[in-house]
């Protein structure tokens, strides 16, 4: 048998997992989340006041490209801190890829032309792809038990809270702050949470003891668990996701996250100024970014609650469907009221099955190879992520509306059930 090193375990030793621990760690990692979600998110709420700039010389199509170019680097975030995080340590990844998209984040308020903008944008997605796996993997560990989907839930819900702290931010203070203003206000939380995690933060150790276990025995027991176990797929990392008893389920988990993170970031980036373009004021069109994140944040917790009892499968596929069906309900249009109602229930699906799919992932893959596979699923799916925004500005750049756009975003969420529904229920 081979043992692998964990080096992080070692050297930054975690203290013992009582219960209070437990939940200190998922509210650090959701706060971290939370603050990566104002930063994503913020784009799409300042984009009409962008637009409006004439000093930035940008059109639709041009902000489509920009967009996409935060969800370009969590690709690659993801893809290569994922691995990272499970040589080095979670905490080592969380503090240095919190660092770059604070430092990237507050280039954006300073820059003066587009592609100044387009590189910030770029640098702060590496960073943003590498905090999200690196915190679903340690909040996982510290998880209590029979509790993963609802731990999920509570840490990835810090993207859509992130969404309505930018849009109630936009709302609140949108005109005096400027766009400009509003990526200053998430790079200064992005800095205070940052500090907090660097003193708070404990790294991980790949096993659960029993609470109260001491620091030596949790040591201890985490080389005990790295221990290679031929029914794991043989080995960890790269070569366990893309081994013959994963190999499939990698395929079509990459294939479903793409298919969602478009239908959910398009939405994030394209809702307020899709509302405008079917001719809703700005004031109302804020509202609907509002309320699509809020119906995710809410809804979200329903769902984990209900797939911690049923499991991850039913409750991702028809969380994927609901959203597809909503957003078709968007591109009619209609009164205000009903209207927000629809956009509650798109935030619910999309959001949800976006969890929900993380959890699942997490649970399919033994413990030495998750955050390599949470990393691949969210890294090559983020392509979904990078497509969304210039999907978006191609089709309202070329006059064909925004019910067009409505349409694609329907089609991708799906596309996210329908493809699910091939994964197989248990282990290959």
């Amino acid at each position: 048998m081979t043992v692998e090193a964990q080096p992080s375990a070692l050297a930054h030793p975690a203290p013992p997992r009582t219960p209070a621990l437990m939940w200190a760690v998922v509210a650090l990692c959701t706060a971290a989340i939370t603050v990566e979600g104002f930063d994503l998110i913020v784009y799409g709420v300042a984009l009409p006041a962008m637009l409006a700039d004439g000093s930035l010389g940008l059109d639709k199509s041009l902000a489509g490209t920009l967009g996409s170019l935060a969800y370009a680097g969590m690709l690659v975030g993801a893809v290569v801190c994922g691995p990272l995080a499970d040589r080095l340590g979670r905490r080592r990844l969380v503090l240095a890829s919190g660092a770059v998209f604070t430092v990237f984040t507050v280039a954006c308020a300073l820059v003066t032309e587009p592609w100044q903008f387009g590189a910030a944008r770029l640098l702060a997605g590496i960073g943003m792809g590498g905090v999200m796996p690196s915190c679903v993997a340690l909040s996982k560990e510290y998880a209590p038990r029979g509790r993963s989907a609802l731990v999920a839930t509570v840490v990835l819900a810090g993207i859509p809270v992130g969404g309505v702290l930018a849009a109630l931010t936009a709302a609140a203070w949108g005109g005096p702050l400027g766009w400009r203003g509003l990526f200053g206000v998430g790079a200064a939380l992005s800095a205070i949470m940052m500090t907090a995690a660097y003193f708070l933060l404990p790294d991980s150790v790949p096993s659960r003891p029993a609470t109260g276990t001491t620091v030596r025995d949790a040591t201890r027991d985490a080389g005990r668990d790295t221990v290679r176990n031929p029914q794991d797929g043989g080995g960890t990392g790269v070569r366990t996701i893309l081994s013959g008893p994963y190999a499939r389920r990698t395929v079509l988990f990459v294939i479903a996250n793409f298919a969602v993170l478009l239908s959910w970031y398009g939405l994030n980036t394209w809702l307020t100024q899709l509302m405008r373009e079917m001719d809703y004021p700005l004031g109302s069109a804020l509202r609907f970014t509002l309320v699509l994140n809020l119906g995710a944040v809410v809804g979200s917790f329903a769902l984990a609650a209900l797939a911690d009892r049923i499991g991850p499968r039913p409750v991702t596929i028809g969380s994927a469907a609901l959203a597809g069906l909503a957003v078709l309900g968007l591109s009619q249009g209609g009164s205000t009221v009903v209207v927000l109602g629809i956009t509650a229930l798109a935030g619910v699906g999309a959001h949800s099955s976006l969890t929900m799919l993380n959890d699942w992932v997490a649970s399919s893959y033994p413990a030495t190879a998750r955050a390599t596979a949470l990393g691949w699923a969210s890294g090559f799916g983020r392509g979904g992520a990078i497509v969304a925004p210039l999907v978006g500005g191609w089709i309202l750049q070329a006059a064909l509306g925004p019910t067009v756009v409505f349409h694609v975003f329907a089609a991708a969420a799906l596309l996210c059930a329908v493809t699910l529904l091939a994964v197989p229920a248990h282990r290959d």
